[in-house]
Protein backbone atom coordinates (compact mmCIF):
# COMPACT_ATOMS: atom_id res chain seq x y z
CA UNK A 1 0.00 0.00 0.00
CA UNK A 2 1.16 3.28 -1.01
CA UNK A 3 1.33 6.37 1.41
CA UNK A 4 -1.05 8.00 -0.45
CA UNK A 5 -3.37 5.20 -0.36
CA UNK A 6 -2.59 4.79 3.31
CA UNK A 7 -3.41 8.55 3.93
CA UNK A 8 -6.72 7.69 2.12
CA UNK A 9 -7.44 4.84 4.26
CA UNK A 10 -6.65 6.48 7.69
CA UNK A 11 -8.99 9.37 6.15
CA UNK A 12 -11.76 7.44 5.57
CA UNK A 13 -11.72 5.37 9.13
CA UNK A 14 -11.79 9.34 10.59
CA UNK A 15 -14.78 10.02 9.01
CA UNK A 16 -16.23 6.33 9.65
CA UNK A 17 -15.37 6.84 13.48
CA UNK A 18 -16.69 10.57 13.82
CA UNK A 19 -20.55 9.18 11.49
CA UNK A 20 -20.59 6.77 14.26
CA UNK A 21 -20.26 8.78 16.69
CA UNK A 22 -22.58 11.81 15.53
CA UNK A 23 -25.13 8.59 14.90
CA UNK A 24 -24.53 7.99 18.54
CA UNK A 25 -24.94 11.41 20.20
CA UNK A 26 -27.90 11.88 18.06
CA UNK A 27 -29.85 8.56 19.59
CA UNK A 28 -28.37 9.85 23.02
CA UNK A 29 -29.88 13.41 22.89
CA UNK A 30 -33.68 11.91 22.18
CA UNK A 31 -33.41 9.67 24.97
CA UNK A 32 -32.67 13.01 27.85
CA UNK A 33 -35.55 14.50 29.88
CA UNK A 34 -33.96 17.12 31.59
CA UNK A 35 -33.89 20.58 30.13
CA UNK A 36 -30.28 21.63 31.60
CA UNK A 37 -29.07 18.61 31.20
CA UNK A 38 -29.89 17.96 27.81
CA UNK A 39 -29.11 21.75 26.47
CA UNK A 40 -25.52 20.68 28.43
CA UNK A 41 -24.93 17.67 26.07
CA UNK A 42 -25.59 19.62 23.48
CA UNK A 43 -23.44 22.07 23.71
CA UNK A 44 -20.36 20.16 24.85
CA UNK A 45 -21.24 17.66 21.62
CA UNK A 46 -20.93 20.21 18.98
CA UNK A 47 -17.92 22.07 20.43
CA UNK A 48 -16.40 18.32 20.06
CA UNK A 49 -17.70 18.36 16.51
CA UNK A 50 -15.77 21.68 15.68
CA UNK A 51 -12.99 21.12 18.31
CA UNK A 52 -14.50 24.60 19.32
CA UNK A 53 -12.86 26.59 22.27
CA UNK A 54 -16.27 27.78 23.62
CA UNK A 55 -19.65 27.92 22.86
CA UNK A 56 -23.57 29.57 24.27
CA UNK A 57 -27.09 28.05 23.98
CA UNK A 58 -29.52 31.01 24.20
CA UNK A 59 -33.39 30.35 24.66
CA UNK A 60 -36.77 32.46 23.30
CA UNK A 61 -38.82 33.08 26.66
CA UNK A 62 -42.44 32.40 25.94
CA UNK A 63 -43.37 36.01 24.47
CA UNK A 64 -40.47 35.19 21.12
CA UNK A 65 -39.12 39.00 22.53
CA UNK A 66 -36.53 38.14 25.03
CA UNK A 67 -33.59 36.41 24.08
CA UNK A 68 -31.87 34.74 27.06
CA UNK A 69 -28.40 33.30 27.53
CA UNK A 70 -28.92 30.23 29.59
CA UNK A 71 -25.20 27.93 29.31
CA UNK A 72 -21.79 28.86 28.53
CA UNK A 73 -19.22 26.86 28.08
CA UNK A 74 -15.29 27.85 27.77
CA UNK A 75 -12.34 25.48 27.22
CA UNK A 76 -14.55 22.27 28.80
CA UNK A 77 -12.89 23.61 32.47
CA UNK A 78 -15.36 26.26 33.18
CA UNK A 79 -19.06 25.98 33.13
CA UNK A 80 -21.41 29.03 33.48
CA UNK A 81 -24.78 30.23 33.45
CA UNK A 82 -25.39 33.54 32.74
CA UNK A 83 -28.78 34.69 33.09
CA UNK A 84 -27.99 38.09 33.40
CA UNK A 85 -27.38 38.42 29.99
CA UNK A 86 -31.24 38.94 28.79
CA UNK A 87 -31.04 40.63 24.91
CA UNK A 88 -34.55 42.22 24.30
CA UNK A 89 -35.41 41.62 20.58
CA UNK A 90 -37.03 45.48 19.24
CA UNK A 91 -37.75 45.82 15.57
CA UNK A 92 -35.10 47.39 13.83
CA UNK A 93 -35.02 48.30 10.04
CA UNK A 94 -31.03 48.07 8.82
CA UNK A 95 -30.09 44.76 9.83
CA UNK A 96 -26.53 45.77 9.21
CA UNK A 97 -26.35 47.48 12.58
CA UNK A 98 -27.63 44.94 15.09
CA UNK A 99 -25.60 41.89 16.67
CA UNK A 100 -25.58 38.24 15.25
CA UNK A 101 -27.72 36.99 17.46
CA UNK A 102 -30.65 39.21 16.58
CA UNK A 103 -29.73 38.84 12.89
CA UNK A 104 -29.86 35.21 13.19
CA UNK A 105 -33.49 34.98 15.62
CA UNK A 106 -35.09 37.40 13.20
CA UNK A 107 -33.97 35.62 9.55
CA UNK A 108 -33.42 32.48 10.94
CA UNK A 109 -29.98 32.45 9.33
CA UNK A 110 -26.75 30.89 9.93
CA UNK A 111 -23.72 33.61 10.93
CA UNK A 112 -20.18 32.47 10.19
CA UNK A 113 -17.31 34.93 11.03
CA UNK A 114 -14.12 33.80 10.37
CA UNK A 115 -12.26 36.96 11.73
CA UNK A 116 -13.91 38.86 14.38
CA UNK A 117 -12.01 41.84 15.32
CA UNK A 118 -11.39 42.53 11.39
CA UNK A 119 -15.54 41.62 10.45
CA UNK A 120 -16.81 45.12 9.51
CA UNK A 121 -20.44 43.91 9.59
CA UNK A 122 -22.43 43.27 12.39
CA UNK A 123 -22.36 44.48 15.48
CA UNK A 124 -20.35 42.51 17.70
CA UNK A 125 -19.65 45.11 20.93
CA UNK A 126 -21.17 42.50 23.16
CA UNK A 127 -18.37 40.17 21.96
CA UNK A 128 -15.57 42.42 22.58
CA UNK A 129 -16.97 43.33 26.13
CA UNK A 130 -17.59 39.52 26.82
CA UNK A 131 -13.67 39.24 25.86
CA UNK A 132 -12.46 42.16 28.09
CA UNK A 133 -14.32 41.18 30.65
CA UNK A 134 -13.17 37.64 31.10
CA UNK A 135 -9.68 38.18 29.22
CA UNK A 136 -10.25 36.07 26.27
CA UNK A 137 -9.98 36.54 22.58
CA UNK A 138 -12.72 35.44 20.32
CA UNK A 139 -11.24 34.55 16.59
CA UNK A 140 -13.89 33.37 14.93
CA UNK A 141 -17.94 32.52 15.52
CA UNK A 142 -20.92 30.31 14.49
CA UNK A 143 -24.72 31.14 15.10
CA UNK A 144 -26.97 28.46 14.15
CA UNK A 145 -30.91 28.97 14.76
CA UNK A 146 -32.41 26.48 16.62
CA UNK A 147 -35.90 25.74 14.86
CA UNK A 148 -38.42 23.28 16.42
CA UNK A 149 -40.85 20.62 14.21
CA UNK A 150 -43.33 23.94 12.80
CA UNK A 151 -39.55 25.40 11.90
CA UNK A 152 -39.60 27.85 14.28
CA UNK A 153 -36.71 29.27 16.34
CA UNK A 154 -36.68 28.55 20.14
CA UNK A 155 -33.04 29.86 20.21
CA UNK A 156 -29.31 29.74 19.28
CA UNK A 157 -26.50 27.92 19.47
CA UNK A 158 -23.33 29.78 19.27
CA UNK A 159 -19.80 28.39 18.54
CA UNK A 160 -16.72 29.86 19.26
CA UNK A 161 -13.20 30.19 17.55
CA UNK A 162 -12.52 26.65 15.76
CA UNK A 163 -9.38 24.90 15.87
CA UNK A 164 -7.68 22.08 13.53
CA UNK A 165 -6.75 18.61 15.34
CA UNK A 166 -3.50 19.50 16.84
CA UNK A 167 -5.36 22.88 19.16
CA UNK A 168 -2.31 24.40 17.26
CA UNK A 169 -3.87 26.93 15.08
CA UNK A 170 -7.55 28.69 14.62
CA UNK A 171 -9.36 27.52 11.46
CA UNK A 172 -12.77 28.01 9.51
CA UNK A 173 -16.35 26.85 10.95
CA UNK A 174 -16.73 26.31 7.15
CA UNK A 175 -16.16 22.91 6.43
CA UNK A 176 -18.06 21.77 8.97
CA UNK A 177 -20.62 24.40 9.05
CA UNK A 178 -23.53 22.08 6.97
CA UNK A 179 -22.82 18.78 9.47
CA UNK A 180 -23.32 21.29 12.72
CA UNK A 181 -26.38 22.79 10.44
CA UNK A 182 -27.64 19.35 10.55
CA UNK A 183 -26.79 18.38 14.60
CA UNK A 184 -28.68 21.78 15.29
CA UNK A 185 -31.08 21.01 13.97
CA UNK A 186 -31.63 17.33 15.67
CA UNK A 187 -30.51 19.13 18.71
CA UNK A 188 -33.23 21.82 18.59
CA UNK A 189 -36.13 18.49 18.66
CA UNK A 190 -34.81 17.36 21.74
CA UNK A 191 -34.81 20.47 23.61
CA UNK A 192 -38.11 21.53 22.40
CA UNK A 193 -39.90 18.30 23.70
CA UNK A 194 -37.81 18.81 26.66
CA UNK A 195 -39.36 22.21 27.33
CA UNK A 196 -42.95 21.17 26.65
CA UNK A 197 -42.12 18.13 29.08
CA UNK A 198 -40.97 20.62 31.60
CA UNK A 199 -44.22 23.10 30.68
CA UNK A 200 -46.83 20.12 31.01
CA UNK A 201 -45.10 18.60 34.72
CA UNK A 202 -45.18 22.02 36.08
CA UNK A 203 -48.71 22.53 34.51
CA UNK A 204 -49.39 19.30 36.57
CA UNK A 205 -48.30 20.54 39.20
CA UNK A 206 -49.97 23.77 39.20
CA UNK A 207 -53.06 21.56 38.61
CA UNK A 208 -52.68 19.18 41.57
CA UNK A 209 -51.58 21.82 44.03
CA UNK A 210 -54.88 23.79 42.77
CA UNK A 211 -57.02 20.63 42.99
CA UNK A 212 -55.58 19.89 46.82
CA UNK A 213 -56.30 23.69 47.73
CA UNK A 214 -59.98 22.60 46.84
CA UNK A 215 -60.36 19.83 48.16
CA UNK A 216 -59.15 21.09 51.22
CA UNK A 217 -61.73 23.85 50.80
CA UNK A 218 -64.71 21.76 49.89
CA UNK A 219 -63.52 19.41 53.03
CA UNK A 220 -63.71 22.35 55.20
CA UNK A 221 -67.08 23.60 53.65
CA UNK A 222 -68.56 20.28 54.47
CA UNK A 223 -67.27 19.90 57.94
CA UNK A 224 -68.68 23.16 58.83
CA UNK A 225 -72.42 21.92 57.31
CA UNK A 226 -71.80 18.79 59.85
CA UNK A 227 -74.89 19.53 62.72
CA UNK A 228 -77.21 17.44 64.56
CA UNK A 229 -76.55 13.99 64.21
CA UNK A 230 -73.99 13.70 62.14
CA UNK A 231 -71.13 13.00 64.74
CA UNK A 232 -70.40 9.16 63.91
CA UNK A 233 -71.69 8.30 67.10
CA UNK A 234 -74.09 5.20 67.47
CA UNK A 235 -76.82 6.33 69.12
CA UNK A 236 -80.81 7.16 68.25
CA UNK A 237 -82.30 7.03 71.62
CA UNK A 238 -84.06 10.32 73.13
CA UNK A 239 -81.36 10.63 75.68
CA UNK A 240 -78.91 10.88 72.82
CA UNK A 241 -80.83 13.16 70.86
CA UNK A 242 -80.67 15.22 73.63
CA UNK A 243 -77.22 14.92 74.23
CA UNK A 244 -76.27 15.98 70.20
CA UNK A 245 -78.75 18.96 70.38
CA UNK A 246 -76.55 20.47 72.80
CA UNK A 247 -73.42 19.48 71.19
CA UNK A 248 -74.46 21.66 68.25
CA UNK A 249 -74.46 24.61 70.31
CA UNK A 250 -70.86 24.01 71.62
CA UNK A 251 -69.16 22.91 68.38
CA UNK A 252 -68.51 26.51 66.84
CA UNK A 253 -67.94 28.27 70.26
CA UNK A 254 -64.97 28.52 72.27
CA UNK A 255 -66.45 27.87 75.31
CA UNK A 256 -65.14 25.05 78.40
CA UNK A 257 -66.56 22.14 78.26
CA UNK A 258 -67.32 19.70 80.91
CA UNK A 259 -68.24 16.16 80.38
CA UNK A 260 -69.60 14.36 83.28
CA UNK A 261 -70.75 10.87 82.93
CA UNK A 262 -70.10 7.03 84.42
CA UNK A 263 -67.64 5.35 83.55
CA UNK A 264 -67.44 3.63 79.99
CA UNK A 265 -70.08 6.65 78.69
CA UNK A 266 -67.42 7.39 75.90
CA UNK A 267 -66.56 11.12 77.29
CA UNK A 268 -63.52 11.23 75.18
CA UNK A 269 -64.90 10.27 71.83
CA UNK A 270 -67.50 12.94 72.95
CA UNK A 271 -64.73 15.61 73.48
CA UNK A 272 -63.13 14.87 69.88
CA UNK A 273 -66.18 14.74 68.14
CA UNK A 274 -66.67 18.23 69.83
CA UNK A 275 -63.27 19.49 68.70
CA UNK A 276 -63.41 17.80 65.00
CA UNK A 277 -66.66 19.46 64.13
CA UNK A 278 -65.74 22.59 65.31
CA UNK A 279 -63.49 25.69 64.18
CA UNK A 280 -60.11 24.29 65.94
CA UNK A 281 -60.39 20.43 63.81
CA UNK A 282 -57.07 21.99 61.68
CA UNK A 283 -55.35 22.18 64.61
CA UNK A 284 -53.75 19.52 67.61
CA UNK A 285 -56.39 17.09 69.93
CA UNK A 286 -54.34 16.72 72.58
CA UNK A 287 -55.37 14.04 75.12
CA UNK A 288 -54.53 13.91 79.01
CA UNK A 289 -55.91 11.92 81.99
CA UNK A 290 -55.00 13.66 84.86
CA UNK A 291 -55.42 10.56 86.97
CA UNK A 292 -52.51 8.87 84.97
CA UNK A 293 -49.33 10.30 86.45
CA UNK A 294 -47.93 12.02 90.06
CA UNK A 295 -48.74 15.38 90.47
CA UNK A 296 -44.77 16.66 89.49
CA UNK A 297 -45.19 15.18 85.93
CA UNK A 298 -48.29 15.83 85.39
CA UNK A 299 -47.40 19.62 86.09
CA UNK A 300 -43.78 18.91 83.65
CA UNK A 301 -46.40 17.23 81.10
CA UNK A 302 -48.78 19.98 80.89
CA UNK A 303 -46.72 22.99 81.14
CA UNK A 304 -43.50 22.07 80.02
CA UNK A 305 -40.09 23.16 81.75
CA UNK A 306 -36.62 24.88 80.59
CA UNK A 307 -33.43 22.98 81.04
CA UNK A 308 -32.03 22.92 83.79
CA UNK A 309 -35.65 23.22 86.04
CA UNK A 310 -35.10 20.38 87.73
CA UNK A 311 -32.99 16.86 87.94
CA UNK A 312 -32.50 15.44 84.75
CA UNK A 313 -33.70 18.43 82.69
CA UNK A 314 -31.21 18.44 80.20
CA UNK A 315 -32.98 19.74 77.39
CA UNK A 316 -36.44 22.33 77.04
CA UNK A 317 -40.21 20.52 76.40
CA UNK A 318 -42.45 21.58 75.33
CA UNK A 319 -45.77 21.27 77.40
CA UNK A 320 -49.14 20.23 76.49
CA UNK A 321 -51.03 23.72 76.41
CA UNK A 322 -47.81 24.83 74.21
CA UNK A 323 -48.61 21.76 72.05
CA UNK A 324 -52.55 22.23 71.39
CA UNK A 325 -52.00 25.49 71.06
CA UNK A 326 -54.87 26.59 68.49
CA UNK A 327 -56.60 23.61 69.11
CA UNK A 328 -58.28 21.28 72.27
CA UNK A 329 -56.84 20.20 75.55
CA UNK A 330 -59.07 17.23 76.70
CA UNK A 331 -58.27 17.06 80.59
CA UNK A 332 -59.82 13.48 81.31
CA UNK A 333 -60.66 12.72 85.26
CA UNK A 334 -60.54 16.07 85.83
CA UNK A 335 -61.70 15.34 89.67
CA UNK A 336 -58.32 13.36 90.29
CA UNK A 337 -56.32 16.62 89.29
CA UNK A 338 -54.39 18.02 92.96
CA UNK A 339 -55.21 21.26 94.33
CA UNK A 340 -51.93 23.11 93.81
CA UNK A 341 -52.14 21.94 89.58
CA UNK A 342 -55.67 23.38 89.74
CA UNK A 343 -54.92 26.60 91.21
CA UNK A 344 -52.16 26.70 87.75
CA UNK A 345 -55.18 25.90 85.50
CA UNK A 346 -57.80 28.22 86.60
CA UNK A 347 -55.09 30.87 85.62
CA UNK A 348 -54.79 29.53 82.11
CA UNK A 349 -58.38 29.94 81.93
CA UNK A 350 -58.54 33.23 83.37
CA UNK A 351 -55.23 34.91 81.78
CA UNK A 352 -54.85 32.73 79.03
CA UNK A 353 -51.59 32.00 79.66
CA UNK A 354 -48.71 29.72 80.97
CA UNK A 355 -45.57 29.68 82.47
CA UNK A 356 -43.41 26.19 82.28
CA UNK A 357 -41.37 25.07 84.92
CA UNK A 358 -38.01 27.24 85.83
CA UNK A 359 -39.34 30.11 84.01
CA UNK A 360 -39.69 33.29 84.97
CA UNK A 361 -41.86 34.54 81.83
CA UNK A 362 -45.54 33.76 81.28
CA UNK A 363 -46.71 33.18 77.58
CA UNK A 364 -49.96 33.06 75.79
CA UNK A 365 -51.76 30.37 74.54
CA UNK A 366 -54.82 30.10 72.68
CA UNK A 367 -56.43 26.35 73.72
CA UNK A 368 -59.96 25.46 74.37
CA UNK A 369 -60.17 23.16 77.90
CA UNK A 370 -62.70 20.12 77.33
CA UNK A 371 -62.46 18.50 81.03
CA UNK A 372 -63.96 15.20 81.66
CA UNK A 373 -65.10 13.55 84.70
CA UNK A 374 -67.10 10.66 86.70
CA UNK A 375 -66.77 12.17 89.96
CA UNK A 376 -69.28 13.91 92.21
CA UNK A 377 -67.31 17.12 91.88
CA UNK A 378 -69.87 18.95 94.11
CA UNK A 379 -69.20 16.19 97.01
CA UNK A 380 -65.67 16.93 96.39
CA UNK A 381 -65.72 20.66 96.91
CA UNK A 382 -67.62 19.97 100.05
CA UNK A 383 -64.51 17.98 101.48
CA UNK A 384 -62.09 20.60 100.05
CA UNK A 385 -60.33 17.77 97.18
CA UNK A 386 -61.81 20.51 94.46
CA UNK A 387 -61.38 24.55 94.13
CA UNK A 388 -65.12 26.09 93.71
CA UNK A 389 -63.70 28.59 91.74
CA UNK A 390 -62.33 26.42 89.41
CA UNK A 391 -65.84 24.11 89.33
CA UNK A 392 -67.64 27.03 88.02
CA UNK A 393 -64.83 27.88 85.00
CA UNK A 394 -64.80 24.65 84.05
CA UNK A 395 -68.46 23.62 84.14
CA UNK A 396 -69.55 26.66 81.98
CA UNK A 397 -71.02 24.20 79.48
CA UNK A 398 -72.13 20.86 81.27
CA UNK A 399 -72.96 17.99 79.49
CA UNK A 400 -73.81 14.71 81.16
CA UNK A 401 -73.28 11.75 79.28
CA UNK A 402 -76.44 9.24 79.92
CA UNK A 403 -75.67 5.54 81.09
CA UNK A 404 -75.43 2.55 78.61
CA UNK A 405 -79.06 1.25 80.16
CA UNK A 406 -81.25 4.74 80.08
CA UNK A 407 -80.30 4.31 75.94
CA UNK A 408 -83.17 1.64 75.08
CA UNK A 409 -82.70 0.70 71.55
CA UNK A 410 -79.22 1.74 71.43
CA UNK A 411 -78.13 -1.34 73.19
CA UNK A 412 -79.25 -3.29 69.51
CA UNK A 413 -77.28 -0.59 67.78
CA UNK A 414 -73.96 -1.42 69.24
CA UNK A 415 -74.27 -4.41 69.78
CA UNK A 416 -74.55 -4.51 66.02
CA UNK A 417 -71.88 -2.60 65.55
CA UNK A 418 -69.36 -4.39 67.63
CA UNK A 419 -70.40 -7.94 66.48
CA UNK A 420 -69.50 -6.56 62.70
CA UNK A 421 -66.25 -4.67 63.85
CA UNK A 422 -64.34 -7.71 65.78
CA UNK A 423 -66.01 -10.20 63.35
CA UNK A 424 -64.34 -8.58 60.45
CA UNK A 425 -61.06 -7.70 62.90
CA UNK A 426 -60.60 -11.88 63.99
CA UNK A 427 -61.70 -12.73 60.24
CA UNK A 428 -64.93 -14.51 61.35
CA UNK A 429 -68.25 -14.80 60.02
CA UNK A 430 -71.10 -14.84 62.65
CA UNK A 431 -74.87 -14.81 62.29
CA UNK A 432 -75.17 -13.14 65.08
CA UNK A 433 -76.67 -13.14 68.90
CA UNK A 434 -78.83 -16.27 69.64
CA UNK A 435 -82.14 -14.85 71.17
CA UNK A 436 -81.40 -15.89 74.43
CA UNK A 437 -77.77 -14.14 74.53
CA UNK A 438 -79.40 -11.20 73.32
CA UNK A 439 -82.42 -11.26 75.93
CA UNK A 440 -79.47 -11.61 78.40
CA UNK A 441 -78.08 -8.35 76.83
CA UNK A 442 -81.17 -6.14 76.93
CA UNK A 443 -81.76 -7.31 80.75
CA UNK A 444 -78.14 -6.47 81.96
CA UNK A 445 -77.42 -3.20 83.89
CA UNK A 446 -74.02 -2.18 82.11
CA UNK A 447 -72.40 -1.11 85.25
CA UNK A 448 -68.98 -0.25 82.59
CA UNK A 449 -71.45 0.96 80.12
CA UNK A 450 -70.34 1.17 76.12
CA UNK A 451 -67.03 0.03 77.09
CA UNK A 452 -68.29 -2.86 78.85
CA UNK A 453 -70.20 -4.18 75.56
CA UNK A 454 -67.78 -3.73 73.73
CA UNK A 455 -65.51 -5.66 75.47
CA UNK A 456 -68.47 -8.58 76.12
CA UNK A 457 -68.98 -8.64 72.59
CA UNK A 458 -64.95 -9.21 71.62
CA UNK A 459 -64.68 -11.92 74.00
CA UNK A 460 -67.74 -13.54 72.46
CA UNK A 461 -66.60 -12.95 68.88
CA UNK A 462 -63.37 -14.85 69.73
CA UNK A 463 -65.39 -18.05 71.78
CA UNK A 464 -68.28 -18.27 69.47
CA UNK A 465 -67.81 -20.97 66.52
CA UNK A 466 -67.04 -19.30 62.85
CA UNK A 467 -70.25 -19.02 60.77
CA UNK A 468 -72.37 -20.26 63.97
CA UNK A 469 -73.56 -17.62 66.00
CA UNK A 470 -73.51 -16.41 69.86
CA UNK A 471 -74.89 -18.07 72.48
CA UNK A 472 -75.45 -17.48 75.91
CA UNK A 473 -72.65 -19.57 77.27
CA UNK A 474 -70.31 -17.30 75.09
CA UNK A 475 -71.03 -13.78 77.40
CA UNK A 476 -69.26 -13.36 80.44
CA UNK A 477 -70.34 -15.13 83.62
CA UNK A 478 -71.86 -11.27 84.85
CA UNK A 479 -74.31 -11.18 82.60
CA UNK A 480 -75.55 -14.86 82.52
CA UNK A 481 -75.56 -14.53 86.43
CA UNK A 482 -77.52 -10.91 86.28
CA UNK A 483 -80.09 -12.63 83.34
CA UNK A 484 -81.38 -15.91 85.01
CA UNK A 485 -84.95 -14.46 84.90
CA UNK A 486 -84.89 -14.27 81.13
CA UNK A 487 -84.72 -18.05 80.71
CA UNK A 488 -88.32 -18.45 82.04
CA UNK A 489 -89.67 -15.34 80.01
CA UNK A 490 -87.41 -15.88 76.84
CA UNK A 491 -88.77 -13.71 73.83
CA UNK A 492 -87.34 -15.45 71.20
CA UNK A 493 -86.07 -12.18 69.52
CA UNK A 494 -82.63 -12.62 68.23
CA UNK A 495 -80.46 -10.25 66.35
CA UNK A 496 -78.22 -11.01 63.03
CA UNK A 497 -75.07 -9.44 61.27
CA UNK A 498 -74.43 -10.08 58.30
CA UNK A 499 -75.70 -8.32 54.52
CA UNK A 500 -78.61 -6.60 56.17
CA UNK A 501 -77.34 -6.65 60.08
CA UNK A 502 -80.83 -7.04 61.01
CA UNK A 503 -82.95 -8.22 64.04
CA UNK A 504 -84.46 -11.53 62.93
CA UNK A 505 -86.48 -14.22 64.56
CA UNK A 506 -85.20 -17.47 66.29
CA UNK A 507 -88.27 -19.33 64.56
CA UNK A 508 -86.99 -21.92 61.84
CA UNK A 509 -87.70 -20.80 58.32
CA UNK A 510 -90.56 -22.46 56.49
CA UNK A 511 -91.35 -24.76 59.77
CA UNK A 512 -94.41 -23.53 61.81
CA UNK A 513 -94.56 -26.16 64.23
CA UNK A 514 -90.85 -25.66 65.57
CA UNK A 515 -91.60 -22.86 68.54
CA UNK A 516 -88.63 -20.50 69.37
CA UNK A 517 -89.73 -20.53 73.39
CA UNK A 518 -88.72 -23.46 75.64
CA UNK A 519 -89.65 -23.74 79.38
CA UNK A 520 -87.10 -24.29 81.76
CA UNK A 521 -87.59 -26.46 85.01
CA UNK A 522 -87.25 -24.75 88.48
CA UNK A 523 -85.14 -28.05 89.72
CA UNK A 524 -82.17 -25.79 87.86
CA UNK A 525 -80.59 -23.28 90.24
CA UNK A 526 -77.03 -23.03 88.16
CA UNK A 527 -77.08 -20.67 85.39
CA UNK A 528 -74.81 -23.04 83.25
CA UNK A 529 -77.71 -25.47 83.67
CA UNK A 530 -80.22 -23.92 82.86
CA UNK A 531 -78.51 -22.53 79.92
CA UNK A 532 -77.73 -26.12 78.74
CA UNK A 533 -80.59 -27.57 79.13
CA UNK A 534 -82.20 -24.65 77.16
CA UNK A 535 -79.75 -25.48 74.30
CA UNK A 536 -80.80 -29.07 74.26
CA UNK A 537 -84.44 -28.50 74.20
CA UNK A 538 -83.87 -26.08 71.06
CA UNK A 539 -81.64 -28.09 69.26
CA UNK A 540 -83.90 -31.42 69.72
CA UNK A 541 -87.02 -29.36 68.61
CA UNK A 542 -85.13 -28.64 65.36
CA UNK A 543 -83.91 -31.97 64.74
CA UNK A 544 -87.50 -33.51 65.51
CA UNK A 545 -89.31 -30.92 63.00
CA UNK A 546 -86.86 -31.51 60.30
CA UNK A 547 -87.30 -35.61 60.76
CA UNK A 548 -83.58 -35.84 62.27
CA UNK A 549 -81.65 -34.18 59.27
CA UNK A 550 -79.13 -32.86 60.69
CA UNK A 551 -78.48 -31.08 57.43
CA UNK A 552 -81.87 -29.37 57.32
CA UNK A 553 -81.94 -28.53 60.86
CA UNK A 554 -78.55 -26.98 61.03
CA UNK A 555 -79.83 -24.53 58.29
CA UNK A 556 -82.93 -23.59 60.11
CA UNK A 557 -80.95 -23.24 63.18
CA UNK A 558 -78.79 -20.89 60.87
CA UNK A 559 -75.33 -23.02 61.66
CA UNK A 560 -73.01 -24.85 60.08
CA UNK A 561 -73.59 -28.84 59.92
CA UNK A 562 -70.28 -29.49 61.48
CA UNK A 563 -71.13 -26.43 64.59
CA UNK A 564 -74.37 -28.51 65.09
CA UNK A 565 -72.87 -32.36 65.22
CA UNK A 566 -69.77 -30.82 67.47
CA UNK A 567 -72.89 -29.38 69.99
CA UNK A 568 -74.50 -32.37 69.70
CA UNK A 569 -71.43 -34.39 70.46
CA UNK A 570 -70.85 -31.91 73.98
CA UNK A 571 -75.11 -31.85 74.79
CA UNK A 572 -75.07 -35.95 74.13
CA UNK A 573 -78.24 -36.34 72.00
CA UNK A 574 -78.44 -39.20 69.49
CA UNK A 575 -80.30 -39.72 66.44
CA UNK A 576 -82.97 -42.12 67.41
CA UNK A 577 -82.74 -45.69 66.34
CA UNK A 578 -78.88 -45.10 65.72
CA UNK A 579 -76.05 -46.82 67.63
CA UNK A 580 -74.31 -44.19 69.57
CA UNK A 581 -70.28 -44.55 68.68
CA UNK A 582 -67.83 -43.61 70.81
CA UNK A 583 -66.66 -39.55 70.72
CA UNK A 584 -64.15 -37.36 71.49
CA UNK A 585 -66.13 -34.46 73.68
CA UNK A 586 -64.31 -31.05 73.12
CA UNK A 587 -64.68 -28.45 75.73
CA UNK A 588 -65.82 -24.98 75.11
Amino acid sequence: MTQKEHSELGKLVKTLKFVEEYVETITALATVRDTNELMGQVLHSARRFTNSEAGRVYLLDVTKSRLELTLSQWDDQRTTTEWYQTRELQSDSDMNTSDPLYYAVVTGSTVLIDHVYEYAGLNLDYIFKHDQQHHVKTQSMLVLPLRDHNNQTIGLLELINAKDVDNKRYVSFKPLESLVTAFAAQAAVSINNALLIDTNTKLIDILDRDNRALEEENQRLRDNKKRVHNYAIIGKSQAMTDVFSLMDKAVDSFVTVLLRGETGTGKEIFAKAIHEHGTRSNFEFITQNCAALPEQLLESELFGYKKGAFTGASSEKKGLFDIADGGTLFLDEIGDMPLQLQSKLLRVLQEGEIRPLGSTKAHKVDVRIIAATHCDLEDKIRKGEFREDLYFRLSVFPLTLPPLRNRGQDVKALVLHFVELYSKQYEKTLSGLSPLALDMMFAYRFPGNVRELQNIIERAVLLADDHGAIMPDHLTEQVREASQGVLAQCTGVGVGVGATSTFSSARPRGDSNVTSLVEVPNQYNSLKEAVSFYEVAVIKQHLKANNWNQTRAAETLQIPRRTLIDKMNRLSISVPGKKKRAVSVRIV
